[in-house]
């Protein structure tokens, strides 16, 4: 986490350079500090993968239930990452549209995981 905290605080010395100097090139910069940031973090996201799959074999839940979660949060991230990158290059009206369609996305993925809730809350009542 270290890295990743010294990392930005780098790169954002260097844009504020740059802003002055090239505002463009700033921007692009921006967009490399955010990917490279991403690279650095995926080293903890394997971790986090490893603990969760460890959760779902002792608890039986369905496999393909947890794979959906996983996708569904995989998305909002993603989602989350691009609008703010979107919001950064001056677009905050194509930001906001594109986090509605990402809210649309995540919602139509749910509805198993709903599905799956209310048939257990059916045999359970049952």
């Amino acid at each position: 986490m270290i890295k990743i905290c010294v990392l930005i605080v780098v790169f954002s010395i260097i844009i504020l350079f740059l802003r002055s100097v090239n505002p463009e090139i700033a921007t692009l910069a921006l967009v490399a500090c955010g990917i490279i940031v991403i690279y650095v973090a995926l080293k903890y996201i394997g971790q986090v993968f490893g603990v969760l799959d460890d959760l779902v074999n002792k608890t039986g839940v369905d496999s393909q239930l947890f794979e959906l979660i996983i996708k569904i949060t995989a998305i909002g991230y993603l989602v989350e990452f691009s609008a703010s990158t979107v919001e950064d290059l001056g677009f905050p009206s194509l930001a906001q549209k594109l986090v509605f369609v990402g809210k649309l996305v995540i919602l139509i993925m749910a509805l198993p995981i709903i599905y799956a809730i209310f048939n257990m809350m059916t045999t359970l009542l049952q």
